[in-house]
């Protein structure tokens, strides 16, 4: 949309990002809005016809034409194309690994999206260190990766993120929480 073409995107749910906290996400939305997006909230993608989207909401269906369409219905690692298969490395969506990034075969460590839990870029660094020093120095000494403090980065205009866990995943695992906001327009 700041490049210049109309770009509209279609959410099923109330807002975008949902697993943000309700602050955060009405921030992204109106930073979206703002680069000139429209948003379909409470909408539907169904069917493409031709170049038509089709879209339904609470007051029906609605066509939308379009000269390019971006299907963007979550991530999958792409575990296919390497041979793990044919070796029999074990996986279900992404490779299983134990604690240690290490799969069924001693010498194999993977990290990143192939790896989960997280596919977030902060979390693909994060890992590969673990794996590294792992493959390297497992024996004499292994280490496991914690999430807890894993930065996670939303990459608007400006950026959002957040480290640990947010104020609606707190609420919703029953932990206590105390929120912190600090302005990047106070940093250096």
């Amino acid at each position: 949309a700041r490049l210049g073409s109309a770009v509209t995107l279609v959410e099923r749910d109330s807002r975008v990002m949902q697993k943000e906290d309700e602050d955060v996400s009405a921030f992204a939305a109106l930073t979206l809005q703002r680069a000139g997006v429209a948003l379909m909230l409470n909408h539907e993608a169904v069917r493409v016809e031709g170049k038509m989207l089709i879209v339904k909401g609470a007051e029906g269906e609605r066509t939308l034409p379009f000269d390019d369409l971006l299907v963007a219905v979550g991530r999958a690692a792409r575990l296919d194309g390497y041979g793990l298969d044919t070796i029999g490395v074990k996986s279900e969506k992404t490779l299983i690994t134990d604690e240690r990034l290490q799969t069924n075969f001693p010498h194999i460590y993977a990290a990143g999206d192939v790896a989960g839990p997280y596919q977030l870029t902060h979390n693909a660094s994060h890992q590969a260190w673990f794996a590294t020093v792992n493959a390297l120095f497992g024996a004499f000494k292994t280490f496991k990766p914690s999430y807890e403090f894993l930065p996670w980065t939303t990459f608007l205009d400006p950026e959002i993120a957040h480290v640990g866990l947010n104020e609606q995943q707190a609420k919703d695992d029953g932990i206590a929480y105390e929120v912190t906001k600090y302005a990047i327009d106070d940093l250096d």
